[in-house]
């Protein structure tokens, strides 16, 4: 009952749901499809300017949490 439980887990992993890709696949193909390149997404403006958002919120949060360890660290 255990060894079920582990061998579905296994099966629906990630790595093991792209396998058989690799089974699938002459070895030339397999070379041709990981050299292909994606070129990068171009975003609209409401994602850009989410993007950035984010990114402002992590810096602050950054200096937040800072502030709050050096406030902490200074009071004990």
């Amino acid at each position: 009952m255990g060894t079920s439980r582990l061998t579905s887990a296994k099966e629906n992993s990630p790595v093991a749901q792209d396998a058989w890709v690799l089974d699938v696949l002459e070895p030339d193909q397999l070379v041709g499809a990981k050299k292909e390149h994606y070129p990068r997404a171009r975003l609209g403006p409401g994602t850009r300017i989410l993007m950035w958002a984010m990114r402002a919120y992590v810096i602050f949060m950054l200096v937040v949490v800072g502030y709050q360890v050096w406030v902490t660290v200074r009071a004990s």
